[in-house]
Formats: C-alpha cells, structure tokens, sequence
C-alpha cells in the first residue's frame, strides 16, 4: 500500500512532468549523447536526421536525471539510476596538459556508475556502447571463423517468470542454474541479460512492479519454448522476442542497451547485467575479441587516442593545475565551453602535478574551487567530523550507552 501511495503524486503531475521532460530532450541534450556515444560522424549524422529514435530513451534518462525515482523506490535494496549518492568530485574538472607545447584540454570526472545522481547518463552511455562492441565482434568473429558462411544478428527478447511461481522462493545459485538450463531450451546461445525490477505505463510513465530481464542474444527461439520449460522444469517463464526485435547493426544494439539501462535494477553490490552463454566473460575474453575488429571501430579507438594527446606532438596529456599565483590566472583561461576542446595557454599558467611527491589531482567546479579525490577513510573522517554523535560512536561508548538505558 506504501507503494501505491509513493506512485500517486508521480501521476498527478504528470503533465508537469511531459513539460520538463521535452525540454530535457532539446537537440543539445542528443548531440551529447552521440558524443558519449564514439560513434563515427556518418553515425552520428544518420541520427540526427532522425531525432525522434530515441525520443523514449531520452525520455527515461530525463526522469533519472531529474531526480524523480531517488526517492519513490527500493525493493531489496534494488533502485533506479541515478539514485545513489555521487562523490565529491563527480562533474568537477580537472586539466590536462602538454607542456612542451602549451596546450591543455579541460576532462570532466566521472565515477562511472549507473546508480551516481551525476554520472548516471554517461556510465549508461560507456555501458551501453561496451556492449554493442562486445555483441558486434562476437557477430564479426563468427563469421570470420566460419569463412563467411554465417552472418548471426543479435536480438531483443525479453524473459519473464511468473512472479508467483516457485522459482523466487529458490536460492540464488539454485535460480542461475535454473535460468542457464532455461535459455538453452529456448534457444538461447549466449549474450548479455539487464535486470529489470519495473515496468512503466505507457500513458504516464507510473512504475508497476513487475521483476524481469531484457536479454540481448543471438539464437532462435523456439516458437514452444515456454512449454518445453513448463515440462521439463516446472516453470511458468515467457520467452519473447520484441516487435522488430532483430539488431541488424551496430547503431540499432546501442540503442536498446542504452534504452534499457535507462530504467534497469541499480544495486550498490551487484551487478545490473551478466554475460552468458558462449559470450561469459569465463569463457571468452575481450582481449580475444579485439583481434577482430573492423575498421570502423579501428577508426574509433584511433579518434579517442587523439583525444588524449597533444595536438601538435602527439604526446599523452598529464595531470595539471593551475598556478595560482600566475597574475590575473582566470582571465588567462577560456570560457568553460572551449575547454573541452584543446586550447593554447600562456607559459606558467599551468603547473605538473608532483606525484613523487604524493600531490593530488585537483579537480575545479565553475568557480575554480578545489576538490580531491577522497579515500573511504578519509570520507569516513569527515562524516565523524560532522556528526560524532552519530558516527563517532565505538564498541565501547554503544555498550555503555546501552548499560545506562
């Protein structure tokens, strides 16, 4: 009943809700997706003569970024993106330079979780684009290996057990057992599964519980798989492909991965999607899949190596921060905007980072405050500074604070 009542208002102000939404899919906010994205520019012109694509993805992503589902639900610890609590230095800057040349590009941290408040929508990106290369070169391998003869094409399909079946009561290693087994009936040879606690109304986007899995595979399905499992296991599963399920290329299983992790089930120690089958990370590594790279993706891994190098050396770019003391240092930087890109500086106007020294890298926000990268210790000390009454606690004092009650 708490959840029902947590779910209303989220319905009531649906309309509010439309209205910021469209404003969060602005042609900026696809232009930056695409650029998370490390598609080619032929890729990325394709989209953009088709921006209502992704119209949906853009959709949930604005939902989890705007904060709408931090505090409406938990379900066994299991949340949303972007409802996790980000670092202290997620989105704050930090420099990179060259300096034999005097040339710096400005980097934006991120912590690459799906579940930061900050992060979430460029992890679900990196995420997303990890597993459209993992899936396409397993597709390239396989038809290198078999001289041209196949040419296997991933697909959509969703598998959902009934959720008063007897399956849920099992334990964890008796259920992946189970599911292993359930998808070699199916036809499933292998691919990546994304947990999926909820599904949404298509009206007002209301959160129905309703736990099932998107997978991204290759195989048939067999037209009686739910049948054949009913007979031989018991259970009461549904195998099924979705409407123009078939990815036939690259830009297509980007686009569904990074739709579904979009909404998918967020733990802090768990992971929201497992590879299976003959694509299990124990059974075929990444490494062994790189040897078969096209020259598309050779183009992209070459694209983002300049991007982390000088523009006239062609040397890596180092950790660096501003010297301070060098006169009238903000007047001497571009505006934010250009600094993604790489820009000239005046000689002095940047210092190394000293790390035999044990120096940080200090990260800046907008007004040019410092930040470090803390440690699990040193963010415990802190939250002790704050509130020792709650966290400054030991064994001892809890014991003698029990005797006294």
């Amino acid at each position: 009943m708490s959840q029902t009542l947590g779910y209303l208002a989220f319905s009531q102000s649906k309309i509010d809700l439309f209205n910021e939404v469209n404003y969060e899919l602005s042609q900026e906010d696809f232009d930056e997706a695409l650029q998370l994205s490390g598609y080619t520019k032929f890729d990325k012109t394709k989209f953009s003569q088709e921006p209502n694509e992704l119209t949906n993805t853009g959709r949930m992503w604005a939902c989890a970024l705007m904060g709408i589902w931090k505090t409406m639900m938990d379900k066994d610890g299991w949340k949303l993106p972007a409802t996790f609590d980000k670092y202290n230095i997620c989105g704050k800057a930090g420099y990179k330079t060259c300096q034999a040349d005097n040339y710096g590009k400005r980097f934006v941290y991120h912590c690459g979780r799906i579940g930061c408040e900050v992060c979430a929508k460029r992890a679900g990106a990196r995420i997303a684009k990890k597993i459209e290369r993992r899936i396409t070169l397993y597709g390239l391998r396989t038809q290198k290996l078999s001289k041209g003869r196949k040419n296997p094409l991933s697909s959509h399909v969703i598998e959902a057990v009934e959720p008063k079946s007897e399956f849920w009561n099992y334990p964890k290693e008796k259920q992946n057992r189970i599911l292993k087994r359930m998808r070699v009936l199916a036809g499933i040879s292998g691919g990546v599964v994304i947990n999926h606690k909820w599904r949404f109304d298509k009206s007002d986007l209301s959160p129905i519980y309703s736990p099932h899995k998107h997978l991204i595979c290759f195989g048939w399905i067999k037209k009686n798989a739910s049948q054949l499992i009913k007979e031989q296991l018991g259970i009461d599963v549904v195998y099924h492909k979705v409407k123009n399920g078939t990815l036939r290329n690259r830009v297509d299983v980007f686009a569904v991965a990074f739709y579904q992790l979009s909404h998918c089930a967020v733990n802090h120690r768990k992971h929201s999607l497992q590879w299976f089958g003959n694509m299990a990370n124990n059974k075929l590594s990444n490494k062994t899949l790189e040897q078969y790279k096209d020259e598309e993706y050779i183009l992209q891994d070459e694209e983002i190596e300049r991007s982390k190098c000088c523009p006239i050396c062609s040397e890596r770019l180092t950790p660096a921060k501003i010297d301070i003391t060098f006169p009238h240092w903000r007047e001497k930087l571009n505006s934010i905007e250009d600094q993604e890109k790489f820009f000239e500086f005046d000689s002095g106007l940047f210092l190394s980072v000293d790390f035999v020294e044990g120096e940080k890298i200090p990260y800046y926000d907008e007004n040019y405050q410092v930040y470090y990268k803390q440690t699990l210790r040193e963010r415990k000390e802190v939250r002790e500074s704050k509130r020792p009454d709650l966290y400054a606690k030991t064994t001892n004092n809890q014991s003698i604070l029990c005797f006294v009650k």
